[in-house]
């Protein structure tokens, strides 16, 4: 989904710039982004940037985030504690806001 989203969001962006690809259509209104592809693709990058220091964190980002798990859920999924998801979800999001904020 992660990807569906920021490809949808580079072609959107790169059609503003007049590249003349051929637009793909996409249900925005699944995660509510409709008419912010810049701050999808920025998400996408401060993403890679997480998974990069952070791999874990990364990891519940996109499963609660893009796949729209739960705590339990992503805790069963990655085969660790409900507490440590949430812990890791504070951070992740915190980590994000500030290098998208720096970023932006």
């Amino acid at each position: 989904m992660r990807q569906l989203l920021v490809e949808a969001a580079r072609r959107r962006s790169a059609s503003k710039r007049g590249s003349g690809q051929a637009l793909v259509t996409l249900n925005e209104d699944m995660h509510g982004f409709t008419g912010r592809s810049d701050e999808l693709v920025a998400l996408d990058s401060a993403l890679h940037e997480l998974a990069a220091v952070e791999p874990r964190q990364a990891e519940i980002v996109v499963l609660r985030f893009f796949g729209g798990f739960e705590v339990t859920e992503t805790a069963d999924i990655l085969s660790i504690s409900p507490a440590t998801v949430a812990r890791d979800w504070r951070a992740a999001r915190s980590w994000l806001a500030v290098n998208l904020r720096r970023a932006g």
